[in-house]
């Protein structure tokens, strides 16, 4: 009895159990790993983060053109020869750098460069050393120059091996006493991993790179924190070919495919003019590390499920067969010639069935039924014992 109680319980549990994981699988499924909602995750990040960089980048414009304004700025294209102008250039770019360093806004992206130019593009003097001074700097960025003619302020990539440079550059004109645009002042940050780790941390806490695409292939230059699995996924040709096609369309294009668990996406960035490169995201493909890790508990709950089965099968089991045992037994002992055995067998379920049994076996045996309670008293009325009343 006790194997098939616990066959009957476990086999409830175990469907009980199986059915339960498969509709939660099901149903879980399209949640966690979706793949159009994870490519509209992939956007958001990227988006998000291109709009940061842009942020940044009209907050450095705007104080650079608030620091232009000042006099000791203003006059340092001004003065007599160039060796007074390229000292001075660099004392102010040394000062102008300290008070960028000491900007809140500026947080975690201190300016690595701070350079003035001449109305022909010219460096005149960087910050902490002579380097650069008479360069042409206008003709490797012409970004710059185009800022130079125009007036304007600007924000422009500026990545060159042969200068070994590698920064995020934002310029604004210097302006003469009379309103004549006599050179600007050009602030880079370094273009690092620091920055990107600045940058995911501010929008989406996604893993960003930044990458620039030739014509055969595509360079991560810097990135927040990916691993080496993800920064080689990156140069995949499916995600090449959405880096190139986010340059072109100057938006966000995904990768179809999944690499590595991970979902990549590009986006052109916005306000550092055209440039061949591109922000890249990487998010994991599910939201989940594996979906049967999240619902191992329903397996975990059924195997406790079928150890109680047992441990209750065998409780109950024991509860119904071990007074049947006895009846059976004594059943036995009756047949083998002992008729004075009574059973006195107290039992919530089977005591009915015993006092039954107890009076069969009187009447089989013709023994009278003992009707005193246990004082001895008698359990019934008079008239039931045959007393008659005198009248």
């Amino acid at each position: 009895m006790r194997s098939k109680i616990i066959a009957v319980n476990a086999g409830i549990v175990t469907v009980i159990a199986i059915l339960t994981y498969v509709l939660l699988q099901t149903s879980l499924k399209d949640v966690v790993a979706n793949p159009v909602e994870r490519k509209k995750e992939v956007a958001q990040a990227l988006r998000a983060a291109s709009s940061q960089l842009a942020l940044d980048a009209l907050r450095l414009e705007r104080w650079l053109e608030h620091s232009a304004a000042n006099e000791s700025t203003r006059n340092v294209l001004g003065l007599g020869t160039p060796e007074a102008r390229s000292e001075a250039a660099t004392a102010e770019a040394n000062r102008l750098r300290d008070a960028a360093i000491g900007e809140p806004m500026f947080a975690k992206m201190a300016p690595s460069l701070v350079l003035f130019v001449d109305a022909q593009g010219v460096a005149v003097g960087r910050n902490g050393s002579a380097l650069m001074r008479g360069e042409q700097v206008a003709k490797d960025y012409p970004s710059l120059n185009e800022a130079i003619k125009t007036g304007t302020t600007g924000s422009a990539v500026w990545i060159n091996k042969q200068r070994q440079e590698q920064m995020l550059a934002s310029f604004a004109p210097l302006r003469s006493e009379t309103g004549v645009v006599v050179g600007a002042i050009v602030i880079g940050t370094a273009l690092s991993d620091e920055r990107l780790t600045r940058t995911s941390e501010l929008t989406s806490g996604q893993t960003l790179m930044f990458a620039l695409v030739n014509d055969k292939n595509m360079t991560v230059l810097a990135d927040s924190a990916a691993t080496p699995e993800e920064i080689t996924a990156a140069t995949d040709p499916s995600v090449v070919a959405a880096a190139r096609q986010a340059i072109s369309s100057g938006s966000v294009a995904s990768a179809d495919s999944v690499l590595q668990d991970r979902l990549y996406g590009a986006a052109a960035l916005d306000a550092y003019g055209k440039t061949d490169a591109v922000l890249i995201a990487a998010l994991p493909s599910s939201l989940v590390g594996s979906l049967n890790g999240l619902l191992w508990p329903v397996l975990a709950i059924a195997g406790l499920g079928l150890v109680l089965v047992v441990a209750g099968g065998v409780l109950l089991g024991n509860y119904i067969s071990a007074p049947i045992s006895e009846l059976e037994d004594g059943l036995l002992a009756i047949i083998n010639g002992q008729s004075d055995l009574r059973f006195q067998l107290e039992h919530p379920e089977l005591g009915g069935l015993v006092f039954r049994i107890n009076s069969l076996l009187n009447a089989m045996m013709g023994v009278a039924e003992d009707t005193t309670d246990d004082q001895g008293r008698p359990s019934q009325g008079p008239s039931a014992q045959g007393f008659q009343d005198p009248g």
